[in-house]
């Protein structure tokens, strides 16, 4: 049976227009929880300038006969300056000399008078009088003996400040004045007088930067600085915050403080005027477990999350109450009480909610406010109890002396993430576990919050803190655990440069699971900078972490692309005419 070419166009075109429409699969890119060192730092622009600038004038009027520096030279206390015309002050010298050598004879002359008048007056030759008249001239003889040699000392100052030197070892970074030029002393003018150069020591230097006000509060004087210049934008010069000025500076209507950055210029690169990029380190955290942070998403976004990585967003919120989330973890984020609670609810304090097994040790009673306000403080016995780097690791000794209990907890506290549990039932259990284990409930709960809190330092304790934490518990400290046996340091922080002011956080973030499907967990975050987030606790290394931000972008251009081939489609030619060559519309 013969078939006419013309009539198969139709249905090619509509089988094309159908296999177009088939949705693209969404690909969800991962990345891994991994060791990095997170630097926060506040950036600005900044212009290099000398520190101390020293004006050269003359304490004596002339005109410059010699100057053999110029711009640039670099010279000594004592170098050779300027050098004035010295005629006027030479005469000046000249007459003081005189003056002196005549006073001096003079003087000899009164001496010899004086002794004679002495011996005529002893003789009864001439009277007192006249011997008066010659102890008179002798005393004026030696006054201006004093007064021609005063006038021959400042004749030689003179003199001698018509050679200008250097008063300290710098550079010469200006010079106003010129050979033959006329200058005017610094000391007998009203004007101050003339500058001959300015010169400064460039073997350290210092950058201003101006930073902004919603930046300033990251700064303080004596944090590391980074400084990069136009002139060698693959060095980096390392400097001192000096000052913070506190007087503002506002430029096309933003405010700015300048902002002094001390930096070593041995090799003489940095020379003043020179533009650069001024990065002031706030907080730095070495070897610390983070994620990237687009990974990073709050509670409030988990049913959005949810639809991205096509999982049920009921199921993700039982995961996230389970987590603690639904407690006190959500102060800040949206989930601030616990269900049925009141009021009371809001006051409770995000460390008892970090994980599951802690948080359940709690009583089950009331909901009402005073049952809030007792998980706050962690039970019917009030506060938490102080506890010590050797009560935390008195908890790991007990755990490795008694294997078969120290499990039975961990399985305890894995029950405890199952939404559906009988946690009062579990509670009860888990208090016995504990009593086998030989250990206080309270005081493994404060160990956990001051390990969270940052109040141990680093080394055993603290690994024996997070040690304490069941290995199985997905949102508690076990992670944590992991953390410290790769990073070593409570929060990361050994090695870092300046403390860490940032306090913790919740967030919540996406795992892979072995068998590519997704978990929702929500961990504490710390320190972040611009690229990734520090992780308090909640992940370990290696974990993979789905990256929801390039997700959400890819299905938002997919859904704009489909709305716009749907527009397409339906309005072109090729669709109108493809329904009415098939003789077969939508509908049929």
């Amino acid at each position: 049976m013969n078939r006419n070419p013309l009539m198969l166009l139709p249905l090619i075109g509509l089988v094309l227009a159908c296999g177009g429409s088939k949705e693209q699969t969404l690909t969800i890119r991962t990345a891994p929880v991994e060791i990095r060192t997170i630097v926060v730092q506040a950036e600005a622009t900044g212009i290099i300038e000398p520190i101390n600038v020293v004006e050269v004038k003359s304490r004596s009027s002339g005109q410059v006969t010699e100057m053999p520096v110029e711009t640039g030279t670099l010279v000594q206390p004592g170098m050779l300056i300027v050098q004035l015309d010295t005629r006027d002050v030479q005469n000046q010298w000249n007459q003081s000399k005189a003056d002196l050598d005549a006073a001096e004879k003079k003087l000899e002359v009164s001496e010899v008078q004086k002794k004679r008048s002495d011996d005529l007056l002893a003789a009864k030759i001439i009277t007192a009088q006249e011997n008066e008249a010659a102890q008179l001239d002798w005393a004026n003889a030696q006054s201006a003996i004093v007064r021609a040699r005063a006038s021959l000392d400042l004749a030689q100052q003179r003199l001698d400040d018509a050679r200008v030197t250097a008063p300290v070892r710098g550079t010469i970074i200006e010079k106003p004045v010129a050979l033959g030029q006329v200058i005017q002393s610094g000391t007998s003018t009203a004007g101050g007088g003339t500058t001959i150069v300015k010169m400064a020591d460039l073997t350290k230097v210092r950058a201003r930067a101006l930073v902004n006000e919603t930046d300033i509060g990251q700064v303080r004087a004596g944090y590391e600085a980074t400084v990069i210049v136009d002139a060698f934008p693959d060095r980096r010069f390392v400097g001192v915050v000096e000052k913070i000025e506190p007087q503002a500076v506002v430029q096309q209507n933003v405010t700015m403080f300048p902002v002094l950055v001390s930096l070593e210029n041995r090799d003489g690169l940095l020379m003043p005027g020179m533009n650069g990029e001024v990065s002031i380190i706030s907080e730095r955290r070495v070897d610390v477990l983070a994620i990237p942070n687009e990974a990073v998403r709050s509670v409030r976004e988990a049913a959005q999350a949810a639809s991205i990585l096509g999982l049920d967003p009921d199921s993700v919120q039982a995961q996230i109450r389970a987590s603690g989330m639904g407690g006190g973890f959500g102060g800040g984020m949206g989930g601030g009480q616990r269900p049925g609670g009141n009021g009371g609810g809001q006051a409770q304090q995000v460390p008892v909610r970090t994980s599951p097994g802690y948080v359940d040790l709690l009583p089950q009673g009331g909901q009402g406010s005073a049952q809030g306000g007792q998980r706050a403080q962690g039970g019917p016995g009030g506060a938490l109890p102080e506890v010590t780097a050797a009560q935390c690791t008195a908890i790991e000794t007990a755990r490795k002396a008694k294997p078969a209990a120290a499990k039975k907890v961990d399985d305890l506290q894995a029950k405890m993430r199952d939404p559906n549990a009988d946690r009062q039932a579990l509670n009860a259990e888990l208090r016995t576990a504990y009593t086998e284990l030989g250990v206080d409930a309270n005081v493994v709960r404060a160990c956990r919050v001051r390990e969270m809190n940052g109040a141990q330092g680093a080394g055993a304790p603290g690994a024996a803190t997070a040690s304490a934490t069941p290995a199985s518990t997905q949102g508690g400290a076990a992670p944590t655990a992991g953390r410290r046996t790769q990073g070593g340091n409570t929060g990361g922080n050994a090695g870092a440069s300046t403390p860490s002011r940032s306090a913790t956080r919740t967030g919540l973030v996406f795992v892979q699971k072995p068998d590519s499907t997704w978990e929702a967990r929500v961990v504490r975050l710390g320190t972040a900078d611009y690229d990734y987030t520090e992780v308090v606790s909640g992940l370990q290394a290696g974990e993979r972490v789905a990256l929801l931000s390039v997700a959400a972008l890819q299905m938002q251009r997919q859904s704009d692309a489909d709305r716009m081939k749907a527009m397409t489609g339906a309005g072109s030619p090729l669709g109108g005419a493809t329904g009415a060559g098939g003789g077969r519309g939508p509908g049929r």
